[in-house]
């Protein structure tokens, strides 16, 4: 039987609960069987003080606990600064049927923890959990929001008000104009409510009062979407301070948060999302595969007896995935950038939801390559990316020639030729014509248009993020220049 070394002679296991832990502590020397101690614990403050007391007392330098709901972190509060803590994921150690007790766990995972088995998770810093909590709470308040403007949609559909068939946004500033007529119970015909439509929308207002001619909007139906509107206003309200605490929180990490805007489909919520999920500091993820995997969107591996099953994505941080998805989507309507391309050439195969997520997995890699190597995103010059599909296309029909019985003394003098043809200078002397570049941060006014009920109709970005040639540089910038908005025209009516 192989004997495992131990690597830690002092360590401990905790089994986490809400109201009680159990504790295990194994010391001893590595080449010998450790002594083992158990004991329980309350998760108030005084007694997990007294554990932290009972562990420095043992001599643990280390201690290893599951990741169980949100009752880890009191425990973690508390032993932080004193006890290296190693998280790990319940599911990786879980028990067999009926052989599961706290303090069997607890010994089980200080045996593993002894023995250097154990991989720990990412464990944020105070401030990046404070961000994390910020954007989470963001996420959340945005889908009660989204719930109640569906809620208001749905009431005015059975009290028969059909602008939503006509109006891209019934919370527009149009929208809310009309929706808030209706529920003053004011008597104005179909004509003077689709009057009150601003800008292009008004190239409609046959339809629009076609779709507000008869309706049957009742008393009942003016209390229910007064309830909706002020709750939805209140939510509103909330999601602008959450935004401006999270702008706030971000300042020590300026930089990256800048850089991540320079990346096509990633804005200023989603990075701010990005950074808090990831953190600001790669070299805890070996490789960017290492961050795909850990962020679960990469392909899941289900193969037994030969067979491939379902490689779905696995489970893991959804907050991550949904910003990534969205980006993805955002990138993939990017006109003329290499996102575009690589999703449509593979929807035809996946079809656009898969496309998509390959698009979010290979967003996180260039995500990964930017905070590792501090430099903006830059999109890759068409010969580049001509002489990349060049190289591909000879791999792929080398391997084929090889599979036919072709000489591969022949096939290897064949791809040399073409790749000395390809390279007319070498990789080192590319890397130094490169020319340096910084990111350009172009600031505007803030703008907030609130229509007639009370929340935000439109805002529009208070920066925006280009990358450009360092003047200290002398390389010039290659690639075409980024085109300057146009000023605003003075009429400064808002869109519907």
């Amino acid at each position: 039987m192989i004997q495992v070394p131990a690597v830690i002679e002092r360590c401990a296991g905790i089994d986490i609960g809400k109201r009680e832990i159990a504790v295990a502590v194994i010391t001893g020397p590595a080449d010998e069987e450790g002594e083992i101690k158990t004991k329980a614990f309350q998760t108030t403050v005084p007694a997990l003080e007294e554990l932290r007391e009972w562990l420095v007392q043992e001599g643990c330098s280390s201690v290893a606990m599951e990741s169980t709901g949100s009752y880890w972190i009191p425990v973690k509060n508390i032993l932080e600064g004193n006890i290296r803590i190693v998280l790990v994921c319940p599911r990786n150690h879980k028990p067999k049927r009926g052989d599961k007790t706290d303090f069997r766990d607890a010994y089980n995972l200080a045996h593993l923890h002894r023995h250097g088995l154990l991989k720990g998770s990412f464990l944020a810093g105070r401030r990046m959990v404070e961000l994390r909590d910020l954007t989470r709470r963001r996420k959340k308040i945005q889908g009660n929001l989204s719930a109640e403007k569906n809620r208001i949609q749905k009431i005015l559909e059975t009290a028969n008000v059909k602008i939503g068939n006509i109006v891209s946004d019934v919370f527009g500033v149009s929208g809310q104009a009309m929706v808030s007529v209706l529920l003053r119970g004011e008597e104005l015909t179909a004509e003077q409510i689709a009057d009150l439509s601003k800008r292009r929308l008004r190239q409609r207002i046959p339809e629009l009062t076609e779709a507000l001619k008869g309706h049957r909007m009742t008393d009942h139906h003016r209390w229910l979407i007064g309830q909706s509107v002020e709750h939805a206003v209140l939510l509103d309200r909330q999601l602008e301070e959450l935004e401006t605490r999270i702008r706030e929180t971000l300042e020590p990490w300026r930089e990256q948060f800048e850089l991540l805007q320079t990346i096509p489909g990633i804005k200023e919520m989603v990075a701010a999302c990005i950074l808090a999920e990831v953190g600001p500091d790669m070299s805890q993820f070996e490789s960017a595969k290492h961050l795909c995997n850990w962020a679960g969107i990469c392909p899941g591996n289900n193969r037994s007896a030969g067979k491939s099953k379902s490689s779905r994505i696995k489970k893991a941080n959804r907050f991550l995935l949904a910003a990534l998805i969205q980006a993805a989507w955002a990138a993939a309507r990017k006109n003329h950038s290499s996102f575009q391309r690589k999703f449509r050439r593979w929807i035809n195969r996946l079809g656009e939801a898969k496309a998509n997520v390959a698009i979010a997995h290979s967003l996180l890699e260039t995500i990964h390559a930017i905070l590792k190597t501090r430099l903006p995103y830059q999109e890759r010059e068409p010969a580049q990316l001509h002489e990349k599909e060049k190289a591909k296309l000879v791999r792929h029909h080398a391997k084929r020639l090889r599979e036919l019985g072709a000489d591969e003394k022949l096939v290897a003098a064949m791809m040399e030729q073409i790749q000395q043809q390809a390279c007319s200078s070498p990789p080192e002397e590319q890397a130094e014509s490169r020319p340096k570049l910084k990111v350009i941060r172009r600031a505007c006014p803030a703008k907030v248009c609130r229509g007639a009920l009370g929340f935000r109709a439109r805002t529009t970005r208070k920066q925006e993020y280009s990358v450009e040639k360092d003047p200290s540089a002398g390389a010039p910038l290659q690639g075409r220049p980024r085109k300057r908005k146009s000023k605003p025209k003075t009429d400064q009516s808002p869109h519907h």
